[in-house]
């Protein structure tokens, strides 16, 4: 009776060896591109729910925001805001803006271009200083209205509203920071 023992082999099976591939490359970010988001839709510019903003006037401070078209007007994240009216009639306001990731306090002192009431579900209504102030989003530079509110409970310290939009671009809202991605 001669019996042969087979030592067991070295070499992994053909399904070890697609398990390990599998696993292996799955983890792995390949340099081939992926199919690149558009920047332009119908030749307007195509912004995410969530884009960069540059506030071009408070020390070119970039700023998170969320872009909602459901927002008549643009609102800023301000503190310590303090109406005042001038001899020659014309309302200005202060105002501290204090960028979240810097933690640098900027007081800013503007003309106000008007006020805005703002009716809400809960609660009487409420007036808002509204200033102007110049705002960049990728390769788009608007002078837009601001109205002034503290956005403390908010991730973001910019909201983006329709006058921004308005005649400059398209929101595609399941897509996230598109315009950084742009040339």
């Amino acid at each position: 009776m001669n019996r042969t023992i087979k030592s067991p082999s070295t070499q992994p099976s053909g399904r070890l060896l697609w398990f390990i591939t599998v696993v292996f490359f799955s983890g792995l970010s390949l340099s081939t591109p992926v199919a690149s988001q558009p920047c332009t839709a119908n030749g307007r510019p195509l912004f995410g729910y969530l884009e960069n903003a540059t506030l071009v006037n408070i020390n070119q401070h970039k700023v998170a925001s969320l872009v909602d078209s459901g927002a008549t007007t643009t609102a800023l994240d301000a503190r310590n805001i303090r109406m005042h009216i001038k001899r020659n009639g014309y309302r200005w306001v202060y105002y501290d803006f204090v960028h979240r990731e810097s933690r640098q306090k900027t007081p800013m002192h503007q003309p106000v271009s008007r006020v805005a009431r703002i009716i809400t579900h809960k609660g009487a209504p409420s007036e808002r200083a509204v200033v102007r102030n110049t705002v960049k989003v990728g390769r788009i530079t608007r002078i837009v209205e601001m109205s002034l509110i503290s956005r403390s409970n908010f991730p973001q310290q910019l909201l983006i509203g329709r006058n921004f939009l308005k005649d400059t671009g398209l929101i595609d809202a399941g897509k996230r920071y598109l315009q950084e991605r742009c040339p």
